[in-house]
């Protein structure tokens, strides 16, 4: 080995140079932290499969800190800290992608299971109604014969149908209205019916869904000044 100070000859590997005293200093030769770039490629490629579900982001961002963390203590000797960067914001905004898609994906599922459930619970808790009334279309000053009245429902839909629903059509009048209804649950001690009210009136025909709770009590479920729909209770 020569010695770059003086030239002078000395033995390999030798520590100080035999004809000037000087010190040899020996250098390792510098290298690429292959930790680094597997951080980065994994950070990268798992986006084309949303990182595996987290565990490929999850393995890019360990491998990312700990060759970031043995670049800096190398001394210069080990380099690719730009790789490890890139796998560590790579894997980190891979892994907030996913964990706000689940985030999302788990309110839908949660506000779709609420909505089901409660529509179960007022099904399975009063699957058949049992407050019997008595729907009835009253025409203001007009011939009482012109009202009509019908059910809200029959023992008979009870021992037979699963679907509780029925209908009343009073055309006898100038203003004929048809009205259907359907039992829909029950809610806070009132049982819950949709009613769908056709109104036909000088050629004009409207119609008008309303949802009617009933506890027993009278219960208009629709009014104008020609007419009113109620629910009263069956004596």
């Amino acid at each position: 080995m020569y010695c770059q100070k003086c030239g002078a000859d000395n033995l390999e590997n030798a520590a100080i140079c035999q004809s000037c005293g000087g010190v040899f200093v020996y250098s390792k030769p510098v290298k690429t932290s292959g930790m680094a770039i597997t951080s980065m490629i994994l950070g990268i490629s798992g986006f084309s499969l949303l990182g595996v579900f987290g565990i490929v982001w999850i393995i890019s961002l360990v491998f990312g800190i700990i060759a970031l963390s043995r670049i800096n203590k190398s001394s210069g000797q080990l380099r690719g800290k730009g790789f490890a960067i890139t796998g560590i914001a790579t894997s980190s905004a891979g892994l907030a992608v996913l964990l706000t898609i689940i985030g999302v994906l788990l309110m839908i599922n949660s506000a779709t299971t609420f909505s089901l459930s409660k529509k179960f619970k007022m099904q399975e808790d009063n699957k058949l109604p049992e407050i019997a009334g008595i729907v009835q279309v009253i025409y203001n000053g007009t011939d009482p014969n012109d009202n009509c009245a019908a059910p809200l429902f029959t023992q008979e839909q009870l021992e037979s149908e699963s679907e509780i629903s029925s209908r009343i059509d009073c055309t006898a009048t100038k203003t004929p209205v048809e009205m259907q209804w359907e039992f829909a649950g029950e809610e806070e001690d009132r049982e819950i019916y949709n009613f769908i009210i056709t109104i036909t009136d000088e050629n004009k025909t409207s119609i008008i869904e309303k949802t009617v709770g009933f506890d027993g009590e009278e219960e208009i479920i629709y009014k104008n000044k020609l007419m009113k729909a109620v629910i009263s209770p069956k004596k």
